[in-house]
């Protein structure tokens, strides 16, 4: 099983968590493309991006730094809490 080190909780099994989606900027012709072009026809190569994680038994949420190549989480940060 694959574990994670999160500075808030400790170290969690990867299975409390649920990915919600990727940080990324709009690329600059957002404006004179489809919503569909800009969903689902991106590229897919590997490196490192941030995603925003959901982790279910305490209701936070997180940005992840992952390499989509390697799988290795290089940094967790706490993106909001539901008390905030």
């Amino acid at each position: 099983m694959k574990f994670i080190e999160c500075p808030v909780i400790g170290t969690r099994p990867h299975t409390e968590f649920a990915i919600s989606g990727v940080l990324e900027a709009e690329p600059a012709e957002i404006k004179t493309m489809s919503a569909a072009v800009w969903t689902f026809n991106r590229r897919s190569i590997p490196g490192e991006r941030i995603e925003c994680w959901y982790h279910t038994p305490t209701q936070l949420w997180f940005n992840v730094t992952r390499h989509t190549g390697t799988d290795v989480i290089s940094r967790v940060d706490l993106m909001w809490r539901p008390d905030d």
